[in-house]
């Protein structure tokens, strides 16, 4: 959690707490012989290249081997091609405390034929993974290591000829050279504009506190000593905000396990390295909109503070110890609590994992300008069927023309089309979901109706709503997910008329477009998963490559220093991403060793960490 905060009240004094304790997590005892069902195991069976023996697959209880790859965070394999023996890890079979770490299962098998090696790794429903065929007679080959956590599963191609960096395959890639032959299942998108096909693989969903601190302060220092937030672009209403000088809160928590095929446990995502220079990684997509909104300067006289949940970095004046909680919003309620944010004036919350060429402060604007605001949320407009993983934002529109939001709604199954009857066979199932699709109706464009208003996560909040969220202990530091929670309660008590000013005047909930300077639509992207990273940043490539720096480019307003370097690290025609022009550099040398013959798709070159 980053705050950048003008006050603390000098009363308060920092209660330091002890850095918390590791907790044990040892491993129970093994459940014995579990088996998967006989459909499960033709199934993998056949998913796997044709291999038609099951002797090759041991379907009882874990080997020392497979013990010994099981990681508290991960599941991992220091070199695929040098495996002792087939891996069977069914998911009944992973041990008690750890079954996070593998929702899917994991099979691994080898078959040797003369001189040739086929791997090939696929989930208990018999979906494949990867592919890889190697010669082993060959002195020389690449190291191909195995990870998957909680959510991707990943392969990374290491060699020496890399200089230190690594060949990070998602699904959707091929890379194939004298001696070996991989594949990560799935379809790739080389080119923006071509018919868009998923590739990631399904995992759990959670909301976990944050983690790896001294990255996270690191990435902002780089920033703020950079100077590039004297090159952003000046908001419509830069003086405005300027001048009102409010609160900005960067939520920077979470571990970003989906994320963890390129920031792998050393960072966390807000940290993570983008194809530009050092000093600009993901964070720095908000710390841009604070600065182009003049809440940032990028100088001494800024006061950035972080409020550390996880205890790793040292409490002083720019760091404030709050207790571990499930979402950033506790921290939040407890910064609130304790003075260490200021509520007296507006607050301005930015997601840290987004791209966008918004300018924040026309919304700022419309915070100050509609009537009795306690709240704004900008919104994104999104098609039917992206609506379907999206929060929603249900409106009514006033007598002035005004949008108020009425509602959360949070990823409607029914947007376009209408449940049918014949869906359903318990009673009342049907109506309900009736009403869950009139619901969603709710949350359509006023001015297109064949798109919703989505909620992208960014928070404009009046002084009067936060003193009365303080006072009143509205926000619970239990139970305080800004999306899930916070948000729709001030929705709801605003509704109510439960939401009054100092003057007892009824607050109200906005919404308005988000836009970019001058007041064109806004281009917004959530950076949830490596694989939605990679085909942003060919995205950007293409509109840069195709349009340059002109009000065509549908990323105009984003520095253009970022979008050239994504442009200079990119090749649209393989689909591959590099993190640097080093990187770009050492992977000819790789391709020159192995004479590479295909490399394509989905494919990150990069720092291992």
């Amino acid at each position: 959690m980053i705050t950048k905060i003008s006050a603390v009240n000098p009363s308060f004094k920092a209660q330091s707490a002890q850095k918390a304790a590791s907790k044990a997590n040892a491993e129970a005892t093994q459940k014995q012989g579990v088996t998967l069902s006989g459909a499960n195991m033709v199934g993998a069976l056949q998913a796997m290249n044709g291999i038609k023996t099951a002797q090759t697959v041991s379907f009882g209880a874990l080997t020392q081997f497979e013990k010994s790859i099981i990681g508290k965070k991960e599941i991992r394999i220091d070199n695929l091609l040098a495996i002792p023996e087939n891996v069977n890890l069914p998911y009944a079979e992973i041990p008690e405390g750890t079954e996070h770490l593998n929702a899917a299962g994991l099979n691994v098998v080898k078959i040797s034929e003369g001189d040739k090696d086929t791997y090939t790794i696929s989930n208990d429903s018999g979906h494949p993974i990867f592919v890889g065929k190697v010669d082993s007679s060959r002195k020389t080959l690449p190291k191909v290591t195995y990870k998957q956590g909680k959510f991707m599963p990943e392969i990374t191609v290491k060699d020496e000829s890399l200089d230190g960096k690594a060949i990070k395959m998602l699904a959707g890639s091929r890379l194939k050279g004298n001696g070996f032959d991989f594949k990560m299942i799935g379809e790739f998108q080389p080119v923006p504009g071509e018919k868009s096909k998923k590739v990631s693989f399904k995992g759990r969903t959670a909301i976990t506190t944050l983690n790896k601190e001294e990255r996270t302060l690191s990435a902002v220092e780089k920033y703020m000593a950079s100077g590039l937030a004297k090159e952003t672009v000046k908001g419509d209403y830069y003086d405005m905000v300027k001048a009102d000088d409010p609160t900005v809160v960067i939520p920077a928590g979470g571990f970003g396990e989906r994320f963890f095929n390129i920031t792998r446990e050393y960072e966390n995502k807000p940290s993570a390295k983008m194809p530009t220079s050092d000093n600009y990684r993901i964070i720095a997509t908000a710390l841009n909109l604070a600065a182009s909104a003049g809440i940032i300067n990028g100088d001494k006289t800024d006061s950035v503070k972080y409020l550390s949940q996880a205890h790793e970095i040292a409490e002083g004046d720019n760091v404030r110890y709050v207790s571990k909680y499930k979402t950033d919003g506790g921290a939040i309620a407890e910064g609130l609590k304790r003075d260490i944010i200021d509520n007296t004036k507006p607050t301005v919350i930015l997601n840290a994992d987004i791209f966008t060429n918004a300018d924040i402060t026309r919304t700022y604007k419309a915070l100050k300008t509609l009537p009795n605001a306690a709240l704004v949320i900008p919104y994104y407009p999104v098609n039917s069927e992206r609506a379907k993983s999206f929060g929603l934002l249900g409106i009514e529109e006033d007598q002035a023309g005004n949008l108020q939001i009425k509602e959360f709604l949070e990823k409607p199954k029914y947007t376009a089309e209408p449940p049918r009857p014949t869906d359903f066979t318990q009673p009342g199932d049907y109506d309900k979901a009736m009403a869950a699709f009139k619901k969603a109706q709710t949350a359509k464009n006023p001015s297109d109706g064949n798109s919703f208003l989505a909620n992208p996560g960014f928070y404009f909040l009046s002084p009067q709503a936060m003193k009365v969220l303080t006072a009143k202990g509205i926000l619970d530091s239990s139970k305080t997910g800004l999306g899930a929670h916070v948000m729709p309660e001030i929705v709801r008590l605003a509704n109510e008329g439960q939401l009054l000013d100092e003057e007892g005047n009824q607050m109200k909930v906005y919404t308005v477009p988000l836009e970019t300077k001058g007041g064109k639509p806004a281009v917004w992207d959530d950076i949830g998963t490596a694989e939605a990273y990679l085909k942003l940043v060919k995205e950007v490539a293409h509109e840069y490559n195709t349009k340059g720096n002109t009000p065509e480019n549908k990323y105009y307003g984003v520095p253009e220093f970022v979008m050239s370097d994504f442009a200079d690290n990119t090749d649209l025609n393989s689909g591959m991403v590099f993190d640097s022009a080093k990187a770009k550099d050492v992977f000819q040398d790789f391709k020159a060793k192995y004479n590479v013959k295909v490399s394509e798709g989905n494919i990150f070159v990069a720092s291992p960490n």
